[in-house]
């Protein structure tokens, strides 16, 4: 028997009114839509299958790395049916015997749900949630056939219509979907980012690395700001304890520290990688203004140690930021007050 992972991602997302597409905001080192992908695609699943439709998704699968085939679902428009049954059609005809569906748009559910759900046998399995039953749902083939052609209703028409077919999975995990831009973070988060900033951000955001303490000490930002303007800086550093730290090895030569130990050339490298990722994140049909440069908008170079330490605990691997870390590391060893 093989199982395909059905990733739904083909709605408009009209009530997030943020300046990209839902599933194309920040959260954390990448977007809604990567972080629901890379779950699905770690649940060792036989395929995965990716249901697209209003936005173009392609680079954003490209940029994870992950082996998914991308199918269009020309009548997206029409209800969450079509995009579930577009999958479907897509499982039968590479030899599924069963799908496990989730939600683009589901960036919190992990990958356990996803193989918990997956090994159940049952013609019908749901994850049940602390908050209740939420996707991902397994989808066995005897089920396919029963599936409704219309409506944003998907598998949930079946399952109340056949409880008979259905067992609950229960599994751990945050089944939230996101719908607007307040769904991103939560009201202590935006709180303590307006204190932190002293002003309300100018975009939705998302918590991108925490302290110790759960307070947001990374945000992520989106590409674009509310009114359009360009953002080059897609992650933002907002602790002050770290903000202060980085500033005093900044005063004591860091930059051209960080410039001569690392070289332009791996630099530009780091640029272009974050150029690429940032612009991963506006609709592919964008025009108009879009950001220029790589980590916080340098073409050349450092110019500020702040961003790349913000891009390295949000978890994208940069260089710069890892040898601040070491250079934390080491004050902090030697008792030394940053």
């Amino acid at each position: 028997m093989t199982i395909a992972a059905v990733l739904l991602a083909a709605g408009a997302g009209t009530r997030f009114d943020g300046p990209t597409h839902k599933l194309l905001a920040p959260w954390g080192a990448g977007s809604v839509f990567g972080a629901a992908l890379a779950s699905a695609a770690s649940a060792g699943l036989d395929e995965v299958i990716v249901v697209t439709g209003a936005v173009d998704l392609t680079p954003v699968v490209a940029l994870a790395g992950v082996d998914a085939l991308v199918v269009r679902n020309e009548r997206w428009a029409d209800g969450q049916a079509m995009s579930l049954r577009r999958g479907m059609v897509e499982a039968a005809r590479r030899g599924h015997d069963a799908l496990v569906v989730g939600l683009g748009d589901q960036p919190s559910v992990p990958a356990q749900a996803w193989a918990a759900v997956a090994a159940a046998d049952s013609p019908i399995a749901v994850a049940r949630f602390a908050v209740g039953r939420r996707p991902p749902v397994r989808l066995a083939d005897a089920v396919w056939t029963l599936l409704p052609f219309t409506g944003d209703a998907g598998a949930r028409e079946l399952i109340a219509a056949r409880p008979d077919l259905v067992v609950d999975v229960q599994v751990d995990g945050d089944p939230r979907d996101i719908d607007t831009p307040a769904d991103l973070c939560s009201d202590a988060d935006r709180q303590y980012v307006e204190e932190r900033l002293g002003r309300r951000p100018r975009a939705p955001f998302a918590v991108a690395a925490r302290t110790d303490d759960g307070r947001p000490a990374v945000i992520a930002n989106p590409p674009l700001l509310d009114d359009g303007t360009p953002m080059p800086t897609r992650f933002w550093l907002i602790d002050p304890d770290l903000s202060r730290a980085i500033g005093t090895l900044e005063n004591a030569g860091g930059v051209n520290g960080v410039e001569a130990e690392l070289g332009l050339d791996a630099l530009a490298v780091v640029h272009e990688r974050a150029s690429i990722e940032r612009d991963s994140l506006l609709s592919t049909d964008h025009v108009g203004p879009r950001p220029s440069g790589g980590v916080g908008g340098t073409r050349v170079g450092v110019k500020c140690l702040h961003t790349h330490y913000a891009a390295f605990l949000a978890g994208t691997g940069d260089p710069v930021g890892a040898w601040v870390q070491a250079r934390l590391d080491e004050s902090s060893h030697h008792g030394e007050v940053l």
